[in-house]
């Protein structure tokens, strides 16, 4: 496991954190909890209520990668 480049400083992964789960930077926030929260339709404006700790410039950049992740995959242009 390990950090997408484009998420590099967003994300991170410490073996003494979270037990090496993929956490938000400076956080003991796992990246798994929002998309988790997103994929139940959780709005951005309610997961940052439920951790303050992360910026929406954060958030956003996580699920924007998620997104182009899929669009590639699926052979979309990024541009539509």
């Amino acid at each position: 496991m390990q950090v997408p480049k484009e998420l590099e400083g967003i994300l991170s992964i410490n073996p003494n954190i979270m037990g090496g789960a993929i956490c938000f930077t400076g956080t003991r926030i796992p990246v798994k909890i929002l998309l988790d929260n997103h994929r139940s339709s959780i709005s951005v404006e309610e997961f940052l209520d439920a951790y303050p700790d992360l910026t929406r410039e954060q958030v956003q950049a996580v699920i924007d990668w998620e997104d182009g992740q899929a669009r590639r995959l699926l052979g979309l242009d990024l541009a539509s």
